[in-house]
C-alpha cells in the first residue's frame, strides 16, 4: 500500500513536475504549484465526504477562477512570448498538483498508525526504482548509456548541490515533516501552508533564473490569495462581517 502511494507522489508528481518545468517558467510553475490546496479541498470533498459551508464554495470557485486564468496566460500573452511560458507546461504542473492532491489525500487516510520515517524510507526506494527504470526508457534501455550520462551530470557542481537539497531537505526532512504534521490537523488545512511559497520562490527565482513577473501572474494569484482567504475564515457567531451577512 504505502508503495502504491509513494508511486503516485513521488514518482508521477515528480514526474509531472520535471516535464512541465522543462516547458514554462519557474516562476509561472511555482505560482500554479501553489493552487495545490484548491484540489487538495476538491479530493477531501470528493474521497473523505469533508463537508464545504457556502462561503467556503464561493472561496474555491474564486480561486479556481485565478486558477484557470494563470493556466491559460500563455494563451492571452500570445504564445510563448513571455519569458518562455507555456499552455502545455502549465497543463502538466496542474497535472502534477491533481496527483499530489491524491497522494495527500489518500496519506492522511491510510498514513495515520503508521511511522513516518519509515513511509519516507520506502519512498526513497519506490522513487530510486521507479526513477531509474524512466530514465532506461529515455535512453533506449541502455546502460553504458546510462553510466555516461550519470558520469556526465555528477561532473558538475551544480546537480549535486540540487541532489543533495532534494535529499535532505525536500525529502528526508520536508516528506516526513508534512506527513507527522497531517496528524494533527485536516488534509486541506496543511496544504494552505502553500500559499507562504511565494515569499520565497518569487524572489529566487527573479535573482538566480533573471526571471520577470507579469502583473497579470500578480491578479491571478490574487484572486487565489482571496478565494482562500474567503474559504478559510472563520465567521464570528455573535458578530457576522458584511461577507457573512451576504453569503447568508
Amino acid at each position: 500500500k504505502i508503495a502504491l502511494l509513494e508511486l503516485i507522489g513521488t514518482t508521477l508528481a515528480l514526474g509531472l513536475l520535471y516535464i512541465g518545468l522543462n516547458k514554462t517558467s519557474a516562476i509561472e510553475a511555482s505560482f500554479i504549484t501553489t493552487t495545490t490546496p484548491i484540489f487538495v479541498v476538491l479530493a477531501g470533498i470528493l474521497y473523505l465526504k469533508e463537508k464545504e459551508e457556502k462561503h467556503e464554495l464561493v472561496g474555491l470557485i474564486i480561486a479556481f477562477i485565478g486558477t484557470i486564468l494563470l493556466t491559460a496566460l500563455p494563451i492571452i500573452l500570445n504564445g510563448n512570448s513571455f519569458d518562455g511560458l507555456s499552455i502545455e507546461g502549465n497543463l502538466f504542473i496542474i497535472a502534477q498538483n491533481i496527483a499530489t492532491a491524491v497522494y495527500l489525500i489518500l496519506a492522511k487516510k491510510h498514513y495515520k498508525k503508521l511511522p513516518k520515517l519509515f513511509v519516507s524510507t520506502i519512498s526513497f526506494y519506490v522513487g530510486m526504482v521507479t526513477f531509474l527504470l524512466l530514465s532506461l526508457s529515455e535512453l533506449k534501455f541502455s546502460i553504458a548509456d546510462l553510466a555516461q550520462s550519470i558520469v556526465l551530470d555528477f561532473s558538475s557542481t551544480s546537480v549535486w548541490i540540487a541532489s543533495l537539497y532534494m535529499a535532505i531537505f525536500g525529502s528526508i526532512i520536508g516528506l516526513t515533516a508534512y506527513i507527522k504534521g497531517q496528524d494533527g490537523i485536516e488534509a486541506s488545512e496543511a496544504s494552505l501552508f502553500s500559499y507562504l511559497q511565494p515569499l520565497i520562490y518569487v524572489p529566487l527565482g527573479i535573482i538566480l533564473l533573471g526571471e520577470h513577473i507579469h502583473y497579470l501572474q500578480f491578479i491571478s494569484l490574487g484572486l487565489i490569495f482571496a478565494g482562500v482567504y474567503l474559504a478559510e475564515v472563520r465567521f464570528k457567531k455573535k458578530k457576522k462581517h458584511w461577507w457573512s451577512k451576504i453569503l447568508g
